[in-house]
């Protein structure tokens, strides 16, 4: 098939994923989560916030010489770094949301990464320098900009029933309910030259589908540390991932 039938395609695949449905979104997204839940949630997820436009930076390194898609790249790295002011950088507005709920440095460094969470940005890590492309591309493209504006549909709803903050202090996560719509567009035309064939769309599939899967797992080490008990539905394919 072409390249944008077997794009529609596998977004439909991605929507239908249970990385979108899990079992913390459902229930974080209801306002059903304590106080200290909250906190445990804002801690850890900054563990992945703040490393995932590297991801973006490994993959530029990995190009080779083609310089569009290293451009397009390049144009969603510029808007994660807050376009070079150090205040707007996607990490500094995730520590505004972090001071909103009164939690300093020093509490937000302390506790260990979950390690649900640290297999979930090693996974990013391997799929990035991979020397084929195509996975990076599918773990960063269809895996990263089609599901983020949905997840964090959830994730802002849930945090504004439970802890009542401002519009503000959620801008990391509803800036990305807009912003990830014209990323899914620069990405999914950076990458259909390298889903023209069944091996290109085989690969960008793989690494589609293997960021979903780390995610499911990352979902359940959240789900597990903010309520204290495993999440009552199996992830589906992520528990292959957690066993890999």
């Amino acid at each position: 098939m072409e390249s944008g039938e077997f794009l529609e395609r596998l977004k439909r695949e991605v929507i239908g994923h249970p990385a979108l449905v899990h079992p913390f979104l459902e229930r974080f997204g209801e306002g059903d989560v304590s106080e200290e839940g909250v906190r445990t949630f804002a801690i850890q997820y900054y563990r992945h916030v703040r490393v995932s436009r590297l991801y973006l930076a490994s993959l530029i390194s990995n190009c080779g010489y083609d310089e569009p898609l290293q451009l397009a790249l390049a144009e969603i790295l510029l808007d994660e770094y807050g376009h070079l002011n150090p205040d707007e950088t996607h990490p500094a507005l995730y520590r505004r949301f972090l001071r909103a709920l009164d939690i300093t440095e020093e509490e937000w460094e302390a506790p260990r990464t979950l390690p649900e969470i640290e297999l979930y940005v090693s996974r990013h890590r391997e799929l990035t320098r991979d020397p084929d492309v195509r996975l990076g591309l599918g773990a960063l493209g269809p895996a990263s900009e089609w599901p983020v504006p949905p997840i964090y549909v959830k994730l802002s709803e849930g945090l504004k029933k439970a802890a009542g903050l401002p519009s503000e202090a959620l801008e990391i996560f509803t800036s990305h309910v807009t912003m990830d719509v014209t990323h899914a567009r620069i990405m999914m035309d950076a990458i259909a030259p390298y889903a023209e064939d069944e091996e290109g769309q085989r690969k960008v599939r793989d690494g589609t589908m293997a960021s979903l899967d780390a995610r499911c797992v990352m979902l359940d080490g959240l789900y597990r540390a903010v309520y204290g008990e495993p999440a009552p539905l199996p992830s589906g394919p992520a528990v292959g991932a957690a066993n890999s």
